[in-house]
């Protein structure tokens, strides 16, 4: 019976944490303005999203840098215009 407890124990907490992803612990999410404000940074996650799609375009971080490009653009068009 103790066997057969500690084999559904660890059955059960394996099943939990198979959605855990390890790079969002690594890289926590950035905000659109963290971005905005941190240009090189943005650069990088920018070139990231852009290299995986497939893993990364639906992130937080990946849609969060896009958000930000497009506030970025949209900011340099508005200072363009001065």
């Amino acid at each position: 019976m103790k066997t057969t407890s500690s084999i559904l124990l660890l059955l059960v907490a394996t099943i939990s944490l198979t959605g855990c992803n390890e790079t969002d612990t690594i890289r926590p999410t950035k905000t659109v303005g963290w971005f905005f404000e941190h240009r090189d940074e943005l650069a990088v996650a920018l070139k990231a999203c852009r290299d995986n799609p497939g893993e990364l375009a639906k992130t937080p971080n990946c849609v969060n840098a896009n958000e930000a490009r497009n506030k970025v653009t949209v900011q340099e068009m508005k200072d363009a215009l001065k």
